[in-house]
């Protein structure tokens, strides 16, 4: 069975409840690695210690010290890379390039609020937008918002396919806002959250009370929310609207960020043609969007609208840039191969009956859901998939109800959808029902800002690739930059995370400040600091 996996709960690490206990496989292989369970532990009580130790223990160190702490704690991570690195690829069928995306992630993340908190004042609390102003005009009162760590505690429920960068970036955020943590990881991939988790916590960098790592399912923590208790979740759309529906969330008005489904699109503009640079990045970004990671990020590109003049050049170019990484799809720790496997069989099952669902509205133009042979592998082992991409069948791409504006696909599939006026695009993004990113491909200024406007409404990040852009390396749309938002509208969730400094919102109180003008002053001071200190 492997080695059971332990829960870090009041100070401890425990073991699992013989009840409910179950393995973890490596998705490469199908062996067992580990074994996944809750604690035989109160979760009411692992909450109420947060909050009574936690809470005090964060606050009583200061924005300055935590952001020392959150550099530290990179650097912990920095010097385990190479053994994280291994583990990931090991538990979550990463190739090396994916699990360096996951752990650089969560690295980047920590030194980008360790950095964010050399740049605000050395208060206890943070200030709000703007400063003292009058409430009226000529009014001797005066007003000024402020942010006040909320005194709860941030149960964090972690998607499988991110296990450091999601546990780790959210873990950044709170804890520079100044609220403890409770995180929970999904089953694939736990191994590499738990090692992550015995990395801090003996660190010594996290005080009493303000990490704790649950194994297990989640209800048991929402079971015991209150009033100021934050929940940040990542996962579909459907466990998401029972986390908000939750009867202890509605009865306490408990506070819920959702990052959820987000059905992404990269468009192509009509400026574009097979000779331009920006024809070739969007051919070379959307093969690496289908494939890194196997697929499986919310970022992914899912729906590809190109011109129709367009389409039968970019089907061939994107289907001659997705061969060779189908040819090298197979066991990730082969230095040879590109793309490993999904994250388990049961995920894999889930991704073929959505691609059955893609089939009755598209064509296929490339891929086998069924294969079954992969390189350093046996005949139907592992929980693997070659890419996989349709074409909307022109009935379709108008209709709201078409699978590949509805479902998401999480793997490695992605449908061309061709287009002959753009001013339709805005209302064919918006069939996704709200995205996290949209990605415009095109230096014509006049197709950008229109195209720009009217897709913006329904996505979280907008990304504009130019000529000038083309310089530029890396993804385009699949990258979390921890100074952008991330997150989205409708089905996204509706929620925010990262956002540099705005990502602390979601673990703060506003408080309306009212009084003189000096003695706002005054406060404001004694509260949130008087100056910015310099890098």
């Amino acid at each position: 069975m492997g080695p059971q996996l332990g829960s870090f709960v009041v100070g401890a690490w425990r073991q699992p409840s013989s009840a409910g206990v179950e393995p973890v496989r490596n998705p490469t292989t199908d062996e067992t690695i580990a074994s996944f369970g809750a604690p035989d532990f109160d979760a009411g009580e692992a909450l109420a210690w947060a909050r009574r130790v936690g809470c005090a223990s964060i606050e009583a160190l200061g924005w300055a010290r935590r952001g020392q702490l959150l550099a530290e704690l990179a650097g912990v991570l920095t010097r385990a890379r190479d053994e994280l690195l291994q583990l990931s690829i090991l538990c979550g069928g990463n190739t090396r390039d994916d699990a360096k995306f996951d752990i650089d992630g969560a690295i980047g993340v920590l030194k980008t609020y360790a950095a964010l908190a050399r740049e605000r004042p050395d208060g206890p609390w943070l200030p709000g937008a703007g400063g003292s102003e009058p409430l009226f005009p000529r009014s001797v009162l005066h007003g000024r918002q402020l942010l006040v760590p909320r005194r709860g505690v941030a149960v964090q429920i972690q998607a499988f396919n991110f296990p450091v960068w999601g546990m780790v970036g959210k873990l950044a955020v709170a804890f520079l806002a100044g609220m403890p943590v409770v995180s929970k990881p999904a089953a694939p991939g736990s191994p590499l959250a738990v090692r992550v988790a015995e990395l801090l916590t003996a660190s010594g960098g996290l005080p009493d009370g303000a990490f704790q790592l649950w194994l297990g399912s989640g209800a048991p923590l929402l079971d015991h929310l209150e009033p100021l208790d934050v929940v940040a979740f990542t996962g579909s759309a459907e466990t998401g609207r029972l986390v908000r529906g939750h009867p202890r969330v509605v009865a306490t008005g408990a506070r819920v960020n959702v990052e959820a489904d987000s059905i992404n699109a990269a468009i192509v503009g009509l400026d574009l043609d097979p000779s331009h640079t920006s024809f070739a990045r969007a051919v070379r970004d959307c093969a690496f969007e289908i494939t890194q990671k196997a697929g499986q990020k919310c970022t992914a590109t899912r729906r590809i609208f190109v011109p129709r003049p367009l389409i039968p050049p970019f089907r061939e170019a994107l289907v001659g840039a997705l061969e060779p990484i189908a040819g090298q799809t197979g066991d990730p720790s082969l230095a040879e191969v590109r793309m490993g496997p999904l994250a388990s069989a049961q995920q894999r099952s889930r991704v073929r009956a959505g691609i059955e669902g893609l089939a009755r509205w598209a064509r296929p133009v490339f891929g086998d859901p069924q294969r079954q042979g992969f390189l350093g592998v046996g005949p139907g082992v592992g929980a693997f998939l070659e890419p996989v991409v349709f074409e909307a069948e022109d009935r379709a791409a108008a209709l709201s109800e078409a699978a590949f504006h509805r479902d998401e696909v999480f793997g490695p599939v992605a449908t061309l959808i061709p287009y002959d006026d753009p001013s339709v695009l805005g209302a064919w993004v918006g069939f996704g029902g709200g995205s996290l990113v949209a990605t415009l491909y095109s230096s014509d200024d006049g197709f950008l800002s229109r195209v720009a406007r009217d897709v913006a409404p329904w996505v979280g990040r907008l990304v504009l690739v130019d000529a000038v852009s083309d310089l530029a390396t890396g993804p385009s749309s699949g990258a979390v930059f921890p100074g952008l938002p991330h997150g989205g509208p409708g089905r996204a969730g509706d929620g925010s995370e990262l956002g540099g400094p705005y990502g602390c919102l979601l673990y703060c109180q506003r408080v309306g400040l009212q009084g003189t003008e000096h003695g706002v002053q005054r406060f404001s001071e004694a509260t949130v600091g008087s100056a910015v200190r310099q890098r």
